[in-house]
């Protein structure tokens, strides 16, 4: 969640009127993580800009966490960016930079970013 509230925080806040589109998908990787407790982040992201999705079978981690040097089964606490105009269809296109949060996995350190540095390298 602290990843996601920098991102509002920083990004949708800071930038109201940026023609930019946020997708959050909420990924089952504990008990609680169930689609009543994804609903209630809701409350939390409202901007028109967000898109959200709920994964309980952690497809759209799994596939992501292929194609990265993640070094982890499954991706989460991660940030994906793309130019405008990307889609995802089939297949989740490679991003043109991105970020992860997965301290406690031997996910690359070059891309790992948390508070102040999550937040910087969002620019």
């Amino acid at each position: 969640m602290s990843g996601a509230r920098a991102v509002q925080r920083s990004v949708l806040k800071a930038f109201p009127d940026a023609d930019i589109c946020v997708g959050i998908v909420w990924i089952k990787m504990n008990p609680k993580d169930d689609v009543a407790a994804a609903e209630k982040s809701l409350q939390d992201f409202k901007d028109k800009r967000i898109k959200h999705f709920y994964d309980s079978r952690q497809n759209s981690g799994k596939s992501i966490a292929k194609d990265l040097p993640l070094n982890a089964e499954i991706a989460w606490d991660i940030y994906l960016f793309y130019p405008k105009g990307t889609t995802w269809e089939d297949k989740i296109p490679k991003p043109s930079k991105w970020m992860h949060q997965m301290s406690d996995t031997d996910a690359d350190s070059e891309y790992h970013r948390t508070g102040d540095d999550l937040v910087n390298g969002l620019f």
